[in-house]
């Protein structure tokens, strides 16, 4: 599945040519955006574009203690501390010349900041307890939260730092900025789902409007497990709105409209949908609720 690096949308896919343009290089990379986003996705992406069978390492910032991180980034070597009953080779050094992915940068505290950001400008890294230095050959790709750039003016983020990783900058759009995307990799996902489950499914006309309406605050990662969901539960081979369960979060819708400029006429109708699936595909109470009649509701769910 692509759909996080491939596009439909202008922006996203512009995102795309740029990043495949620098894949080949060493020029290090910083990726930000919401959860569930496709960072990970997109860096794992990039390493088999430019260094296809060497090691990619990935390295969570955030579940390192602060006074652990040169042992794991760095090694070291027997005896370099209490614990240390054997050498470890770090993960800097295990990366040789593939990639290294630092996911979570941000959450980095101070002082660790300072110290990757010495090995980042020195290109070299000295195993705990050792004497002698080893240089660092992977390229390095960083992960980070939305609005990573904001939080290095408010002192939150090294600007150094930040500026030894950046050597592209690129936030990823979220996925309800890119509606072209969610239906087409839906079905992706849909497929593969489908299969590990031993089913054939497809999705009906309304479940896809309500997929391609929803604001997905999850972004891929939620609508990957919605679908995987759906996968095990639809009731048959037509995977309708009601099997989705995504209402739960519609009082978002207004704020979708505003993103995605809808007509009122549109929101209305989606809204409609909505309150359908809610009612567990049960056009007359949904009419009830509505306060609209059943007609009305029918011609909403067979329009486009």
């Amino acid at each position: 599945m692509t759909a996080p690096f491939s596009s439909r949308n202008t922006e996203a896919a512009a995102l795309a040519r740029t990043l495949a343009r620098l894949a080949p290089t060493a020029l290090p990379l910083l990726l930000s955006g919401e959860t569930g986003v496709g960072k990970s996705f997109v860096a794992a992406h990039l390493h088999r574009l430019s260094r296809p069978g060497r090691p990619l390492v990935v390295v969570d910032c955030a579940a390192i203690p602060a006074g652990l991180l040169a042992s794991e980034l760095f090694g070291h070597t027997a005896g370099a501390f209490t614990d240390a009953s054997r050498a470890r080779t770090g993960r800097l050094e295990q990366a040789a010349d593939g990639t290294v992915v630092l996911d979570r940068v941000d959450t980095l505290p101070a002082e660790a900041q300072v110290v990757l950001l010495r090995v980042l400008e020195e290109r070299h890294f000295t195993p705990v307890g050792s004497m002698g230095s080893r240089p660092l050959r992977a390229r390095i790709v960083a992960l980070g939260g939305e609005g990573l750039a904001d939080r290095v003016g408010h002192g939150e983020v090294r600007s150094d730092l930040y500026h030894r990783l950046a050597g592209f900058a690129a936030e990823l759009p979220p996925l309800r900025r890119r509606p072209e995307d969610i239906v087409p990799f839906a079905r992706t996902a849909l497929r593969r789902a489908a299969r590990h489950a031993g089913r054939r499914l497809t999705f009906e006309r309304d479940a896809e409007t309500l997929l391609a309406a929803y604001p997905w605050p999850g972004n891929f990662r939620e609508l990957t497990t919605v679908v995987e969901r759906t996968a095990l539960l639809a009731a048959g081979p037509e995977v309708t709105a009601t099997d989705l369960g995504v209402p739960a979060r519609w009082p978002a819708m207004a704020e979708l409209a505003v993103v995605r400029r809808l007509p009122l006429a549109e929101l209305t109708r989606l809204y409609g949908l909505a309150v359908l699936a809610a009612e567990r595909g049960n056009v007359s109470q949904a009419a009830r609720v509505l306060g609209i009649s059943r007609r009305t509701l029918i011609r909403w769910r067979t329009s486009q």
